[in-house]
């Protein structure tokens, strides 16, 4: 177990670097001990297991598909992990004799209080949504408990992923728990019918993680959500209620100053993490109410699609998005705009160019390295250890070189590598920035002074507000992600 904490410490320092932000929420009900199944989505392959593993307290074991341990540093890794190979009728011939063995340790783990990981979808998640469950976590976790006369109290804890990006690097991640399932409650069926027992039980955990993360059946549902949360971010407010901040727990003097350090290379704050989480309850909010009302009156969700794309039309014909976007209700100053966009591509030009020559040739090994490799888990995965392996290396090679080669002390030498890791997020942004508004420097005059234009937008995007706010009336129910939410919701302005 020490070489476990050892490894997840090291894991939790790279996924600070590689990730804008993760952030937990509900986690005081993952029960510190006592048996338990943790079942996820997987919306990000091999890395949905860093991520619960550096946000989990506790030793899990990862039921994982014995195709990923053909790669011999892969198997080291994902055995130190705890990880347990499960096979499929595809890779090897004799899986069930295999697999029956594997439940076997998957019991007596949890006969001891492990803690166990399970994927259950058994592949990568569709986007904006959470793929049909297979049925071997009901399997397991009502033959553990059937085991023990139904008196083991095993529970499952739906985990939710929730990914800003799905292309991962400058992602920001919330972690959502949801309430744990106790598996005695289906002991009586599962002693009259086994089969619907592990169908209900599967479908229950189903329903508890798609709470948990963003779900829609239909792709033009998923589309008018994203639009929608595009449209009105910053104007929910609190429409859409959040748990409360948790207290932080009290740190040794050493953690404490670690940690310290280690906040130096975050690129989020307090307060554009509490702003990614409110986004992501603003959206599930959001695909819940145009969920139900797409069931129950589907003309007027058209009708809301149809405001949605003409307000985003207008948006992208004036070039005005993003302008409109972070300062709703404030006249568009064109050359506040082109000054402070001016001064940044030139103030921020030297730090960006440090960064960029200090970060480009690891950024290219792991870019290159991981599109050798056809496997997709293994390719995003491999990304990440490549990053991992590349600027580590390649840190470590310039600081040997400055302490061997230059007249820098000790100090200087660190602050000279300490700089390396924020002066490449700084090129990064500023290459984003620079693309970004320089095709906007071509037009924006052309729309600015248009008033009447501006104000069509502002009318456009107040009307799409009211239509929702009748809808989030009617269907915005009070579910779990908004559990203090007023039924009321047409009474406020968002």
């Amino acid at each position: 177990m020490r070489l476990y904490a050892l490894l997840v410490w090291f894991l939790r320092l790279a996924s600070r670097l590689y990730f804008v932000d993760i952030r937990s929420a509900r986690s005081e009900r993952m029960p510190d001990a006592g048996p338990v199944i943790v079942a996820a989505n997987h919306p990000s392959s091999i890395l949905d297991g860093v991520i619960l593993s550096t946000q989990i307290r506790r030793p899990i074991h990862y039921l994982a598909r014995s195709g990923l341990f053909r790669f011999p540093l892969l198997a080291a890794l994902f055995r130190t992990l705890g990880a347990i190979p499960i096979y499929r009728r595809s890779e090897v011939g004799d899986h069930a004799d295999r697999n029956r063995e594997v439940f076997g340790h998957v019991y007596d783990l949890l006969e001891k209080g492990g803690c166990v990981g399970v994927f259950p979808e058994g592949r990568n998640s569709p986007r904006l949504q959470v793929g049909q469950l297979r049925t071997g976590i009901a399997r397991i976790a009502l033959g553990a408990e059937a085991r023990q006369g139904y008196e083991l109290g095993l529970v499952i804890v739906p985990a939710g992923v929730n990914l800003e990006h799905r292309e991962f690097l400058g992602s920001a991640v919330l972690l959502r728990f949801g309430k744990p399932i106790r598996v005695s409650d289906y002991a009586e069926l599962h002693r009259q019918d086994p089969e619907q027992a592990v169908l209900r039980l599967t479908d229950d955990v189903q329903q508890a993680l798609r709470r948990q993360t963003l779900h829609l059946e239909d792709e033009r549902l998923a589309r008018l959500v994203d639009e929608l949360g595009d449209s009105l971010q910053g104007s929910l407010g609190e429409l859409a209620a959040m748990p409360p901040p948790q207290p932080p727990r009290r740190k040794r003097f050493i953690k404490r100053w670690l940690g310290r350090l280690i906040g130096i290379y975050s690129r989020s704050s307090a307060a554009t993490a509490a702003a990614f989480q409110r986004r992501v309850y603003n959206r599930q909010f959001i695909s819940e109410v145009i969920d139900r009302a797409w069931q129950a009156d589907p003309e007027r969700v058209l009708e809301l699609g149809l405001g949605v794309e003409r307000y985003i039309d207008h948006l992208r014909q004036t070039e005005v998005r993003q302008a409109l976007a972070e300062s709703t209700g404030q006249p568009v100053t064109g050359r506040l705009l082109r000054l402070k966009m001016t001064a940044y591509a030139i103030l921020m030009a030297p730090i960006a160019l440090f960064g960029l020559v200090h970060n480009l040739l690891p950024y290219l090994f792991a870019r290159l390295g991981s599109l050798l490799i056809r496997d997709e888990a293994i390719r995003l995965f491999s990304y990440f250890g490549l990053g991992v392996i590349g600027f580590g290396g390649w840190y470590a090679l310039i600081g040997w070189w400055l302490w061997q080669e230059s007249a820098l002390g000790l100090a200087a030498t660190m602050a000279y590598l300490a700089a390396l890791p924020p002066t490449g997020f700084v090129a990064l942004r500023y290459r984003r920035n620079v693309l970004r508004y320089r095709d906007r420097i071509l037009v924006r005059t052309l729309f600015w002074d248009e008033r009447e234009l501006v104000e069509l937008l502002r009318t456009e995007r107040a009307r799409i507000q009211d239509q929702f706010v009748v809808l989030a009336d009617r269907y915005g129910q009070v579910s779990e992600s908004s559990s203090n939410t007023s039924s009321s919701a047409g009474s406020r302005r968002l």
